[in-house]
């Protein structure tokens, strides 16, 4: 018996899940897929970090100017 699925925000984990209730029809389908928390945790944090990313080029460019 499959009580949980755990992965993480991947859309092929979706057609997994679906799958599985097709399989296995004692699944709970996608009440029992757990995404995880971390990895949307990480997501969250990369996009915030990307927010402040300057590239090489801008970054040599802003270094390189006189005062």
């Amino acid at each position: 018996q499959i009580w949980s699925v755990t992965c993480n925000n991947a859309s092929n984990n979706n057609v997994i899940v679906e799958n599985l209730v097709a399989e296995v029809p004692a699944f709970g389908g996608a009440a029992s897929h757990t995404r995880c928390f971390l990895h949307m945790v990480n997501l969250v944090a990369k996009s915030l970090i990307h927010e402040f990313d300057v590239t090489k080029k801008e970054a040599h460019k802003a270094l390189d100017k006189p005062e």
